[in-house]
């Protein structure tokens, strides 16, 4: 008799093991579910637009979508601009700005949108001249130039001039901070 009130004793704690064991797989696969869904991948790949096609089509708001670039949209790329190829990313620009001493510092990486398929194979060719220019458009800046949402989109503008001047075409469309620091 003492030998089968040892046996539920022994299966209890097995039990109580199990139970924490599947509610932490239970976490784990709703982890993983929920950054599938944010990510849009898997089955949760269609409807709503991705973050960066919202932010997009928030900062083209004002446009009316459909020929702020002439006759480009034509060329198969998804009619208002909402597509998520040829996006070049950029080392990280460091550069002091243009404050009384030169104490304060700018860390900007960034993202440019050519709206196509591919990144220009010009682009790639013309790196060190983008890189110059866009360096001199930083340094020339002040802290209160850029500090405020309006400065950022300012220099936003002024970074796809550059890189249209060096390309010689309207081929930027849009710049996507990644990272911007200003100590």
């Amino acid at each position: 008799m003492s030998e089968e009130a040892a046996k539920p004793a022994e299966e209890a704690p097995k039990k109580s093991k199990l139970v924490p064991m599947i509610g932490s797989g239970v976490v784990v696969l709703a982890g993983a579910l929920a950054a599938l869904w944010y990510l849009g991948v898997g089955p949760f790949a269609g409807g709503a637009p991705k973050h960066g096609e919202a932010t997009a089509a928030v900062e083209d708001g004002g446009h009316g979508g459909g020929g702020e670039h002439g006759g480009e949209a034509a060329e198969g790329h998804g009619g208002g601009g909402g597509g998520t190829g040829g996006l070049l990313s950029l080392e990280p620009f460091i550069a002091n700005l243009a404050d009384d001493g030169g104490r304060r510092y700018l860390k900007a990486t960034f993202q440019i949108d050519f709206g196509g398929a591919e990144i220009p194979a010009a682009m790639q060719a013309r790196l060190p001249q983008t890189r110059d220019l866009l360096l001199t458009l930083f340094t020339s800046k002040t802290f209160e130039e850029i500090r405020t949402p309006e400065g950022k989109q300012q220099l936003r503008e002024e970074i796809i001039a550059r890189v249209n001047q060096v390309l010689d075409r309207d081929l930027a469309k849009a710049v996507y901070f990644t990272e911007f620091i200003v100590q």
